[in-house]
């Protein structure tokens, strides 16, 4: 079966140009410089409530001839501005240039080395002449004090110039005489542009050197499910669940959600009133007894009467279904029947979702099934009744699945294409590790797994003698399931050793002491990869988070580009876009486009993978973010003119890339007590927690909640609930030694009390209440 990368589901469109600029405003105080294409220039970046056509129109700068009167900037000087030749400093009003740190004239653009009167000294009337005098070459080297050589009225301290040597502020004007050590005149130009900073420098080379660029490992695919919370839905008729989503087809829910409730109670309480339906196999023996019983002809039409009356009836529904998938043009590859239960995994644009139903994995519209609060009225009414049933048979309770229908499949699962598109799931998905060894009866030869359990089969991996696997399925069978490394599939169960000496053995010596297969067929070709969706090893979910940050982004691609601005819908700048789009999945990054450089592992821009963060620069200097979409393509808050874009990465000006999303998912999911926290990492003590344990299960999550507060899949390992008053969303902390992140809630996760996610109810259970020291990351 090929594995399905390329995205079964389309995306349907974008947003049209939203907000109309506002003009007019005037700016009292000194604004932002605007940069490379209307993208901002870190570190200058203004929060102000000005209109972005406002601050492209009127902004303004002191001027240079020693008034310090604010002076319009002229259109020449704002196309300096946004080439990043030049840009405004807010802690004294000038424009000053980039590289040099020279004041600029907001008309001309000329660079100045002096500024001509010093407003500090105004009672030196004696020497204004000097002033008069900016174009003098001969001393360059101190334009912050060209006024100060007339005023050696100190010169009674001449045993005091070695001092001067050590000041690093020679701001000081109680001190006039350090005007006088000319072998100190560079240090008033470090504020402006200080050399050991790590976000500036001379040229882009130079600041690059500066940066510590980690060449990041391979992320290599796993191609194993992973668990998530359950987020029930039911549906309101019988229904088809598609392969992919139609083009141009929206699947919003047309009724608000008052109504959806009022019909959700109305079919709740059909539910409790409907009886338990017979099976076919009770009905074929019914109608043998009633035709065994009554022989007479009016009993036998009678019979027939109804047989036909159901099968039209039946005919209707499929044929409604089957105009359905002509109309849409989208293959069915399962049926849902009315109130029949399915599991949302993932919430589509457009008013799609992809759902889960027994095997069936696809597509549905939102306004076909009951979800929120109208889907909970159905959930009550199936609950109580598999309660009911769970006790009459003296069983423990363990969900409505058996009491509530769900799909049948239409399309065999290995040749459904939407069945991979996520590979979330909400069925348990790490198998117990049931070792196996191959055994001598193979001798020196190979034995070959298998695609299909029977010999004539395409071979997908290979095992020697002595060689470990796992097994996952079928064991009492003559072709049993296995997994070894990276290779799953069937192998004849003869040449296996599963005793229990054989597994204290492995349990001894250590499995990772054990050479695995050898994989002969590419897991995205192999057909067997997952007759079940479970592993000995837990999936790693970064893959999926990736793409959903970018459909996530993707839907505010033609909204306005707002300077200073933090709104998706409204407007944002370049770094106001990428901080709101990476807080939707717990990440909280800087404010503007310098600060976010440093944030994260800086990565070379070839390396970066979709969802990453690439920053560009000029003459040294960091102006603007993007965010990579892949195959050289960008998401980005661009300027005023173009808004927020799809474009291309600027190669030119692109400096490195940061990887902000953590892709070691091996390293949480290695279990709840793995030790993975350095005495370096330990922060604050947030206090002592109660801490209680809980899976995806119904029991657990026995409301539809949905995948965690945050959106994102629960990891064992890594997900913990917590009460977001005391342990905000996205933070690290320390428990037992092990580094938890904060991404769900619960109604009775409140004050220090933490619930752990883990990947099965029985260890939840087993696991009881505990009370632990909670500790930040560093």
């Amino acid at each position: 079966m090929r594995l399905r990368n390329n995205k079964v589901a389309k995306r349907l469109g974008t947003k049209a140009l939203a907000g109309v600029l506002a003009i007019g405003l005037i700016i009292s105080t000194p604004a932002a410089a605007l940069a490379d294409g209307g993208a901002e220039t870190a570190g200058t970046q203004s929060t102000a409530s000005q209109t972005p056509a406002a601050q492209a129109e009127k902004l303004q700068a002191k001027s240079v001839d020693g008034k310090d009167t604010l002076t319009d900037v002229s259109d020449a000087v704002k196309e300096m501005i946004q080439r990043g030749e030049v840009k405004l400093d807010e802690s004294t009003g000038y424009l000053i240039d980039t590289t040099t740190g020279q004041k600029t004239n907001p008309v001309t653009g000329e660079r100045v080395d002096q500024i001509p009167a010093i407003p500090a000294t105004p009672v030196e009337p004696a020497a204004p002449a000097e002033p008069e005098q900016p174009a003098e070459p001969a001393e360059p080297a101190t334009p912050a004090e060209p006024a100060e050589p007339a005023t050696p009225a100190t010169p009674a301290e001449p045993a005091e110039p070695e001092a001067p040597v050590t000041p690093a502020t020679p701001a000081e004007p109680t001190t006039p005489a350090e005007a006088e050590q000319p072998a100190e005149p560079a240090a008033p130009a470090e504020p402006e542009q200080p050399a050991d900073t790590v976000t500036s420098a001379k040229s882009n080379q130079a600041l690059v050197a500066k940066q510590q660029i980690v060449k990041l490992p391979q992320i290599v695919e796993d191609f194993r499910f992973w668990t998530v919370a359950r987020k029930y839905a039911f549906a309101k008729s019988e229904i088809n669940i598609r392969e992919a989503i139609p083009e141009n087809i929206d699947g919003s829910n047309t009724q608000d959600a008052k109504t959806d409730l009022e019909n959700a109670k109305t079919d709740a309480k059909k539910l409790q009133k409907k009886k338990k339906k017979i099976t076919k196999k009770q009905t074929k023996t019914i109608k043998n007894k009633i035709f065994k019983k009554a022989k007479s002809k009016a009993v036998r039409d009678l019979q027939k009467t109804m047989e036909e009356r159901k099968n039209l009836k039946q005919k209707g529904l499929d044929a409604a279904l089957a105009n359905q998938q002509l109309e849409e043009k989208v293959r069915t590859v399962g049926t849902l029947s009315q109130d029949g239960l399915l599991y949302i995994l993932k919430e589509e644009e457009n008013g799609w979702l992809y759902v889960e139903s027994g095997n069936v994995r696809g597509f549905v519209k939102t306004s076909e099934v009951y979800t929120g609060d109208a889907a909970q009225e159905i959930l009550d009414v199936y609950q109580t009744k598999a309660q009911k049933k769970a006790e009459k048979a003296g069983m423990e309770y363990t969900g409505i699945e058996g009491t509530a229908k769900t799909a049948e499949a239409t399309v065999d699962a290995k040749e459904n294409q939407a069945y991979t598109y996520l590979r979330a799931t909400v069925n348990p998905t790490v198998a117990e590790k049931d070792y196996a060894l191959v055994n001598d009866q193979i001798g020196t030869g190979i034995l070959n797994i298998k695609e299909e359990n029977n010999l004539d089969a395409r071979t997908v991996g290979t095992l020697k003698q002595g060689q470990l696997c796992y097994i996952l399925a079928d064991k009492d069978a003559d072709w049993v399931y296995i997994e070894s490394g990276d290779v799953r599939g069937f192998v004849e169960k003869k040449y296996l050793d599963n005793s229990d000496e054989t597994k204290q053995q492995i349990t001894t010596t250590g499995e990772e002491q054990y050479k695995t297969a050898e994989e002969t067929v590419k897991p995205e070709e192999n057909a067997a990869l997952y007759y079940t969706l479970a592993s000995v090893k837990e999936g790693t979910p970064s893959g999926e988070i990736r793409e959903s940050i970018l459909q996530f982004a993707s839907q505010f691609i033609g909204n306005p580009y707002v300077w200073g601005g933090t709104s998706l819908t409204d407007g944002a700048d370049c770094s106001g876009f990428v901080q709101q789009i990476y807080k939707q999945y717990g990440y909280d990054l800087p404010r503007v486009a310098e600060d976010q450089s440093q944030c994260g592992t800086k990565i070379p821009v070839e390396d970066a993978q979709p969802g990453d963060l690439i920053f560009y620069a000029k003459a040294g200097h960091v102006y603007h973010v993007v965010m990579y979409a892949g195959d050289g393509k960008t998401i980005e808050a661009a300027s005023t003119k173009l808004g927020i874009i799809e474009s291309k990465v600027n190669t030119k000006n692109a400096v490195w890339a940061t990887r902000i999303i953590n892709d070691n998912y091996t390293l949480a999911g290695g279990g709840i007590s793995n030790v993975n926290a350095t005495n370096e990492m330990y922060g604050q003590n947030l206090g002592n927690f109660q801490i209680t344990y809980y899976c995806a299960c119904e029991i657990c999550c026995n409301k539809a909640d949905g995948i965690t507060a945050t959106g994102t899949p629960v990891v064992e390992g890594q997900t913990i609930a917590v009460d977001p008053r005391v342990i905000p969303y996205g933070t690290k902390v320390i428990i037992g030694g092990h580094i938890f992140t904060a991404e769900d809630c619960g109604g009775a996760i409140q004050g220090n009390h933490i619930d752990i996610y883990v990947n099965n109810h029985a260890e939840a259970t087993a696991l009881g209440v505990t009370n632990a020291d909670v500790f930040l990351v560093k």
